[in-house]
């Protein structure tokens, strides 16, 4: 059977094993005679020996806490020793824990503080890049917010104010006549059809406009360049008068058979050609009474070769349309009035293939006066039939 573990006086378990931090023990009793005795008669083994023996831990049930366990521990000390000053001791080891506790905390906080910073810098600490970099920013958005509300403001003030013309006074220029609508519904700024000058190749103004079309009977001027469709009627066209050059020959031509006589050509060496790019039709011609569509026209081979028309004025706001054409060469067409004045000009550059156009042009001369019409190759591309070429007029 087991050994009977010792007890002490007062039912203390003796303490096993190194002494707590803190605590210095007395050495040990000197050893005292071991004395016989009987079986079965109770052993004094006196104060706590040390033996060879290896010493077992006990069993408690102290509290887990520390302070609790060392109030257990002094508490049987004092028993064992009779030393009167150990409870003193023990709450003297507890001040210590708690100040070193304190004190490890602090180290612990003043290592740390370097690698990881203030949470919050402190109310008189200066300003960082970081702190400075978000002022910036937050200043950057104030003020580009308040520059687009100024804008929208702008924008809508602007948008509810009413348009108003300025007054008509004797410096301000008349405003030109608006532009006729070109046959079959297009107006002059549409878009010219496949195969025909888009805009980018509409000849550029070198001379602008001249003329007052506000006040009647002064001289006027003006000309717009119009897309060609694929047929046309000379007969509604030319009211007044009309003529076309071909298809019967380079000399040959048809007018209107009840025409003004207000178109005059002084002719010229001529050839013919059939490349037009619009068929034209009329009803009321002379040689040939009817025509249901023909391409046929005249042309000049070379530079510096070209036609050259007038038109008679009556004192009236004539229109006229003139249908010219270029073949892989670069012409200028050249208007003017007799009674003088500044004259229009327009130009097609060079490029290769045919091109046709519709010039629209107005005009207001007094009688005896004309409308001087040039058309006139500038370059060519060098092939054998590259000039200008003419096909009709009318007048309206």
């Amino acid at each position: 059977m087991p050994e009977p573990r010792p007890s002490l006086p007062g039912g203390r378990v003796p303490l096993v094993g190194p002494a707590p931090i803190g605590l210095h023990l007395s050495g040990p009793s000197p050893a005292r005679p071991v004395t016989a005795h009987k079986p079965g008669d109770p052993v004094d083994l006196g104060p706590l020996q040390e033996t060879g023996a290896e010493a077992r831990p006990g069993r408690h049930s102290a509290r887990e806490s520390l302070r609790a366990r060392l109030a257990d521990l002094t508490g049987g000390l004092t028993g064992l020793t009779g030393l009167t000053g150990l409870t003193g001791l023990t709450g003297g080891l507890g001040v210590r824990l708690r100040s070193a506790t304190r004190a490890a905390k602090t180290r612990l906080s003043r290592i740390l503080a370097p690698i990881a910073g203030p949470l919050r810098p402190p109310p008189g600490a200066p300003a960082t890049r970081v702190a400075t970099a978000r002022t910036r920013r937050r200043r950057r958005r104030a003020v580009l917010a308040a520059i687009t509300v100024t804008g929208l403001v702008a924008a809508l003030a602007y948008a509810v104010r009413s348009p108003t013309q300025p007054p008509l006074t004797g410096g301000t220029a008349p405003v030109a006549a608006p532009s006729e609508q070109a046959p079959g519904g297009q107006a002059p700024n549409e878009q010219a059809p496949s195969g025909q000058p888009s805009s980018d190749q509409a000849p550029s103004d070198q001379s602008p406009a001249t003329g007052d079309p506000v006040a009647p009977g002064v001289p006027l001027l003006d000309v717009d360049l119009a897309p060609l469709p694929g047929a046309l009627s000379l007969t509604a066209l030319g009211t007044r008068d009309w003529r076309h050059w071909g298809g019967a020959g380079a000399d040959s031509f048809h007018r209107k058979a009840s025409g003004t006589g207000e178109i005059q050509d002084p002719g010229g060496e001529r050839l013919e050609h059939n490349a037009g790019a619009c068929d034209l039709r009329w009803t009321d011609g002379t040689p040939t009474a009817r025509q249901d569509g023909t391409r046929a026209g005249v042309f000049q081979r070379g530079a510096g070769k070209s036609f050259t028309l007038g038109v008679a004025g009556s004192g009236d706001l004539r229109t006229v349309r003139l249908f010219v054409g270029t073949f892989s060469a670069g012409a200028r067409l050249d208007l003017s009035l007799s009674s003088g004045g500044d004259p229009a000009v327009r130009e097609v550059a060079l490029a290769a293939g045919d091109r046709f156009y519709q010039y629209v042009i107005r005009f207001r001369a007094a009688p005896g006066e004309r409308l001087l019409i040039r058309w006139h190759a500038l370059t060519v591309t060098g092939g054998q039939n590259d000039g200008v070429a003419l096909q009709a007029i009318t007048v309206s």
